[in-house]
């Protein structure tokens, strides 16, 4: 069925002076008989035209539906005598910070619980929440209610704020961040222009096997019981997820492994998703663009990871041109908020009680925008504490070429070696 198209132009602009010339009541009841006769989709048009909220609508039909319980003759007016407008038993009006005696008390308690910034004089905090501030205010003579509480803390600038993960916890210097930012992004246009793939890679947080609790719902016919506690020794395993997230084709590998997140791991996980994905997206790919944090397993300063992407280059053929984020920015790595968020999402509620398990709902993970997210599970161990081989060093340079400008975040490592 659909919903009512609307009277002409003409006839609103009746319907509104005829019900701005009615008093409250009257105003209200008009509009439920408008809507009424209209039928499916009027109180949604009458509230649009009239300016009324589909509340005082629903309230006026209710009027008029008790107005035929007494002598349809002589119908009883919901408001009560023929000279009243609205119902009796109203109630005291409402309190206003403006009122002298509310807002010293207010002012009282808010001194007494609130702090401020040391660095931004226009930010304040308190520990109070509406019911707590409503139970102060009592003390001082003042009876308010649990919402008028919250509307007092409104109106003097008290709303509710999660934390912001904004601040760096370490030291960039400012002009090279920016600097850094611009090559990637000049990077990652010449890559399209030139159809060289641009793939993101970052390891997920570790995932605990097993009846453990995970934040969020799960639409479900039953309720799911896991353990009261996430201890790891409840835990019959853990994964490491490392994602390859294709920038251009909005497609992303997630690699479940079972042991260790070490670099040997990443390129691991890297030339997997390779070979079983991306390189039939690119058929004639000469080199990758691989974008990846600063830091953990695919470290910019890691010799470890150096030499393991040498032995990537070699097994797949192909010459990487590596650009890391700066530290402490590594929430902008487009894998985080573009695939990981979205594996998040899928995960929640999630019973992950093997890795079949995690890699079946993690392939049911999808955008409106087009995602598509491949996993598989890599069962093998890495060791932790691995150094480079002998003589790394003195051959490093033959294989990887720093750029000039931020060599230690962008360089390119050849297969074949630089002459």
């Amino acid at each position: 069925m659909n919903e009512f198209a609307g009277y002409e132009a003409t006839h609103e602009e009746t319907m509104r002076l005829y019900g701005r010339s009615l008093p409250e009541d009257h105003r209200r009841r008009y509009a439920a008989l408008e809507a009424l006769k209209i039928g499916f989709g009027g109180v949604a048009y009458v509230a649009r035209v009239l300016g009324m909220s589909r509340r005082t609508l629903y309230t006026g039909i209710r009027e008029l539906e008790q107005m035929r319980d007494g002598d349809p003759n002589h119908p009883q007016r919901p408001s009560g005598g023929a000279a009243r407008i609205r119902r009796p038993g109203g109630g005291r009006p409402p309190l206003t910070p403006e009122e002298p005696v509310l807002r010293e008390a207010l002012s009282e308690v808010l001194e007494a619980h609130s702090a401020g910034s040391p660095t931004d004089p226009l930010v304040r905090w308190t520990d109070l929440k509406p019911l707590q501030l409503a139970r102060e205010l009592v003390v001082l003579g003042v009876t308010v209610s649990r919402h008028t509480a919250a509307n007092l803390l409104a109106q003097t600038g008290f709303r509710r704020r999660s934390l912001r993960k904004e601040l760096i916890t370490g030291y960039v210097d400012p002009h090279e961040r920016d600097q850094q930012f611009r090559h990637i992004a000049e990077l990652r246009r010449r890559a399209r222009q030139h159809g060289t793939p641009v793939l993101c890679i970052d390891t997920k947080k570790k995932e605990l096997l097993g009846p453990l609790h995970r934040r969020g719902p799960c639409y479900s016919t039953g309720p799911q019981r896991v353990h009261d506690h996430d201890y790891r020794h409840l835990a019959s395993g853990v994964l490491v997820p490392h994602g390859v997230y294709d920038v251009v084709n909005n497609h992303g590998f997630i690699t479940l492994g079972t042991s260790h997140d070490t670099s040997a791991f990443a390129c691991d996980a890297l030339f997997l998703a390779w070979t079983l994905l991306f390189c039939f997206c690119y058929p004639t790919a000469t080199e990758l663009l691989v974008l990846c944090d600063g830091g953990g397993s695919n470290a910019a300063r890691s010799l470890r990871f150096k030499e393991d992407l040498i032995a990537l280059a070699q097994r797949l053929g192909l010459r990487l041109r590596i650009a890391h984020y700066p530290p402490y920015t590594s929430k902008w790595n487009p894998i985080e908020h573009r695939l990981f968020s979205q594996v998040e999402r899928t995960w929640s509620g999630v019973i992950l009680d093997s890795p079949e398990t995690a890699r079946w709902t993690v392939e049911r993970t999808t955008t409106d925008t087009g995602l598509r997210v491949t996993a598989r599970i890599l069962d093998k161990f890495y060791a932790l504490g691995r150094k480079c081989s002998d003589g790394f060093r003195e051959i490093k340079d033959q294989f990887i070429r720093h750029d000039l400008s931020l060599g230690q975040w962008n360089y390119v490592v050849d297969p074949n070696g630089f002459s």
